[in-house]
């Protein structure tokens, strides 16, 4: 379990915040999971299952205003249901995932 780095996708600044769905969903291996941050915050992206243990932590640091995609590896998990959840500022948000084998 990894991610691939987090690069900023576009120039435009977000009027506000947003998870969108992971692409592809479901995913064998390799999935991205892109959001837009409208101000510059310490932004926090985790995956957990689905009893609620986290099973990685993505992001835990300040990110400038912008657009921004991941790619998270799935690598070592079993097939199953899983959630990515962001917390920014006020914004608190999840979005569930499959991962298949």
């Amino acid at each position: 379990m990894n991610v691939t780095g987090v690069s900023k996708s576009r120039n435009i600044i977000p009027t506000g915040f947003y998870l969108e769905q992971n692409n592809p969903n479901p995913f064998r291996k390799l999935t991205t999971i892109k959001f837009n941050l409208p101000y510059e915050v310490k932004i926090t992206i985790v995956i957990s299952n689905s009893y609620g243990m986290v099973v990685d932590k993505l992001i835990s640091r300040v990110h400038e205003a912008g657009s921004y995609e991941l790619e998270f590896i799935g690598d070592g998990l079993p097939g199953g249901t899983y959630f990515c959840h962001v917390v920014a500022d006020e914004f608190s948000y999840s979005r569930e995932m499959e991962l298949t084998k």
